[in-house]
């Protein structure tokens, strides 16, 4: 009979021993004090908040670095950019103008799919921002406030419209290049 005993002390031996070493090793705590039961409880969650901080930090990498659509629009033959934005499914603009002709409001309306084409697919671009138009055309980004396009309509430019992907995580820069070039 003590032959089986000790045969179970041993690993029960072995088996704290174990615990003590994981303990110092990879928590560094002290299994001597009286709070060791506590404090693994409170080393365990630490240790899978920092697992969780490592995925949650990863995946918002990955999307910074995930190429989206954008839209900018800009004067051709100039080249000077009226706006620029990213693209979503829902995204949307119109040209509102009041026609030559007929004297009556005219909105044409644009949407831009999932992979950031232009929708009518059937216009010609660029865009000639006076063709049929008494006053300077309006462009409306969605629900945002009218940009009135003067500059564009009373030098007989067109408006061109460019699709292209970048990552979110270069937009910024992007947009302070395009800054510091104005100046």
């Amino acid at each position: 009979m003590r032959k089986r005993n000790a045969s179970i002390l041993i690993p029960a031996l072995e088996l704290e021993e174990c615990r003590q070493d994981f303990l110092k090793r990879e928590l560094s705590l002290n299994p001597d004090t009286p709070y060791a039961t506590q404090d693994i409880a409170v080393a365990m969650l630490e240790k899978k908040a920092r697992n969780w901080d490592r995925w949650v930090t990863l995946s918002i990498v990955f999307l910074l670095i995930l190429p989206l659509p954008f839209v900018r629009f800009e004067a051709w033959p100039q080249g000077t950019i009226v706006f620029e934005r990213i693209i979503m499914p829902w995204s949307r603009f119109q040209i509102c103008y009041v026609d030559y002709v007929h004297k009556e409001p005219v909105v044409e309306e644009y949407r831009f799919t999932w992979k950031g084409e232009l929708l009518p697919r059937n216009i010609s671009l660029p865009l000639f921002a006076r063709s049929h138009a008494v006053d300077p055309p309006l462009l409306k980004w969605q629900n945002n406030p009218d940009i009135v396009l003067k500059d564009i309509f009373y030098e007989g430019d067109f408006l061109q419209i460019k699709t292209f992907w970048r990552p979110i995580l270069l937009w910024p820069f992007a947009m302070g290049f395009q800054i510091r070039s104005y100046r």
